[in-house]
């Protein structure tokens, strides 16, 4: 199902890139490139003259109905205040899924996914790989606090099972990270003595196996691989055994207390 056209994909790209780093988009630019985003050609004969004249009067004509400002603020992803276009926090969130790659899959049953270290996408891949597994289990020996904000924030994975391979400073960081989180959202992370591989376990009958820890992806080709039900329940067991006796990672707060519950 398309959400937006590639046209709209392109102009909601380009209000964005305008506006991050703080310019000032007005109604008139953003129609000037959305009417005409690429370079136009020099007519060199008569004849494409008018043919380009023609292009240019039926595009005008086709627009005519509803401007792109006009568009964008009906459907609420842009807004307009004093003549300066903004995204909206929904339009922030459709440029997200209109950006993020779709992840192809070779059948009904089984999505396998490459991660090349020459893919500018490949740490979004994984991310949504992790997306489609729903409220699971994710398995990483070398997960660290710097993964946290981006598995919250895009997957609704909440249980997150690392080792003490990262080390006593890494753990004191997951600590304070945890207590940023608000009650709701924040993840219960535990510490295993000892993990080797990398998984990420649904609620239902779903395990995927990560060929690389999260804090490795587009460093070195890798892949994510469905596991076959077999596989999949073994390895389902195995790690929830481990979660279940390994001890939870507290939240710290910046001035050395606790933070939740006791």
């Amino acid at each position: 199902m398309e959400i937006a056209t590639e046209s709209g994909h392109r102009v909601l790209a380009y209000i964005s890139a305008a506006t991050r780093r703080g310019a000032t988009l007005s109604q008139n630019d953003l129609e000037a490139y959305a009417t005409a985003p690429f370079r136009r050609m020099r007519s060199t004969s008569p004849i494409q003259a008018v043919l380009a004249s023609f292009a240019t009067n039926i595009a005008g004509k086709s627009e005519a109905l509803e401007t792109w400002t006009e568009y964008l603020e009906r459907v609420a992803w842009i807004r307009v205040v004093d003549d300066s276009v903004k995204l909206t926090p929904l339009g922030h969130a459709i440029l997200a899924d209109l950006s993020a790659p779709q992840i192809e899959s070779t059948s009904e049953d089984s999505t396998e996914v490459i991660l090349d270290p020459s893919d500018p996408f490949a740490y979004v891949r994984v991310i949504g790989a992790l997306a489609d597994i729903g409220e699971g289990l994710l398995v990483d020996p070398y997960f660290r606090f710097d993964q946290l904000e981006t598995v919250v924030s895009h997957t609704a994975i909440r249980r997150i099972l690392t080792s003490k391979k990262i080390g006593a400073p890494a753990i004191s960081q997951l600590e304070l990270a945890l207590a940023v989180f608000d009650d709701s959202q924040r993840p219960e992370v535990r510490i295993a003595n000892e993990l080797h591989d990398r998984f990420a376990i649904s609620g239902g009958d779903k395990v995927i196996a990560i060929g690389t820890s999260l804090n490795s992806v587009g460093k070195n080709l890798s892949i994510v691989v469905p596991l076959a039900s077999v596989a999949g329940s073994a390895i389902r067991r195995s790690h929830e055994d481990l979660w279940a006796k390994s001890p939870a990672v507290k939240p710290k707060a910046a001035g050395g207390a606790n933070s939740g519950s006791p």
